[in-house]
């Protein structure tokens, strides 16, 4: 796998109900298989704001559907899912006041949630298209595809109402007997094998202003809003994915660059010689990820200083604090004490 197609993040909200449904329907033994099997801490279901590789991402969706012998488990994940759970960048689209302005700051700021894929409004006759195009993966996209669809469906949907449907979609993947199920479901022409997943609007629609519903529960989000949500949006590549990657592993205590590299899909000697060729180490990267993690347990929870220690892969309280006092100058138990006090007067 190229290193450009491994290192494509999304946000990890974006599988919705995901690990509900397949907990739901299997048990949490058969979640925790398949989370393990993409090399995913379960723990990632409760922090859907971190990135996470588009490739695991499909994994999940591909085993999910496996396990519960389901063709159409995609798209029961999508159909309870809106376009507001993809977060600020989302939002920020929802508030443009025509569909057109929508789509294009969707579009353009998509950044946002996801980096090395690619949304983009294209031209198709007297139609565009919203459409999500991802590189190859040696994995099954099949169920990907499908959850994405409702979610596109409901942002179209606050512009042009509940009852709209579009003219066709499209998914990336070659059509299966499966696919009359996802037309039926969506009521809707489902061209298969094209460029992307996506739907199609007519050009005369995208002047077509909020509807009542979308304009009383809209946010006023700014995109300074959306530039402040964006996680590590000053790394370079290799290390802003790799950072994602390490800070992801974290949730399970985990640092090894083993796990990282196969993760990210390279060999741990081409992970370290890409690393090298842009002035890193992968022990900086692991240190500035377990740097900005315990500043955020020691300000956002209760967790005893020993428990955060070892929640970030050290062995002793001893170790950890000697780390904490190297990057910010003071005792774990220094720093909380000075933010709590900060809050109070």
């Amino acid at each position: 796998m190229g290193v450009s197609a491994a290192t494509v993040l999304v946000r990890a909200k974006g599988f919705g109900a995901l690990p509900e449904m397949i907990e739901e329907q299997a048990g949490e033994r058969v979640l925790a298989d398949i989370f393990a099997r993409e090399h995913l801490p379960l723990a990632l279901r409760e922090t859907p704001g971190l990135p996470m590789p588009l490739r695991a991402m499909t994994g999940l969706f591909a085993r999910g559907a496996a396990a519960l012998e389901s063709r159409t488990f995609g798209l029961d994940v999508g159909e309870r899912m809106t376009c507001r759970g993809y977060g600020l960048w989302v939002e920020h689209a929802v508030g443009a006041a025509t569909f057109g302005e929508a789509l294009r700051r969707t579009v353009s700021t998509s950044w946002a949630h996801q980096s090395g894929a690619r949304l983009e409004l294209v031209r198709d006759g007297d139609h565009r298209v919203l459409r999500f195009a991802t590189p190859a993966f040696d994995v099954s996209r099949t169920q990907h595809c499908d959850h994405l669809l409702p979610p596109m469906l409901s942002l179209a949907r606050l512009f042009l109402g509940a009852a709209w449907r579009p003219d066709w979609m499209e998914a990336e993947y070659p059509r299966d007997p499966g696919a009359s199920q996802v037309e039926d479901r969506l009521q809707a022409d489902l061209h298969c094998g094209r460029p992307g997943t996506g739907i199609a609007v007519k050009e005369t629609e995208l002047s077509r202003r909020r509807s009542s519903e979308a304009m009383e529960t809209a946010r006023v989000v700014t995109l300074r809003d959306v530039l402040a949500d964006v996680i590590l949006a000053d790394a370079p590549e290799p290390a802003r994915a790799l950072s994602a990657i390490v800070a992801l592993r974290l949730l399970d205590g985990r640092s090894d660059i083993e796990g990282a590299a196969c993760l990210i899909g390279l060999s741990v000697q081409g992970l370290q010689r890409r690393l090298r060729q842009k002035g890193f180490t992968y022990r900086e990267i692991v240190e500035e990820a377990r740097r900005a993690r315990a500043i955020r347990l020691l300000i956002e929870t209760p967790m005893s200083i020993l428990a955060i220690s070892l929640s970030l892969g050290y062995e002793t309280h001893a170790s950890f604090t000697r780390a904490f006092v190297r990057w910010e100058g003071c005792t774990p138990s220094e720093y909380r004490r000075g933010r709590e006090a900060g809050r109070l007067s």
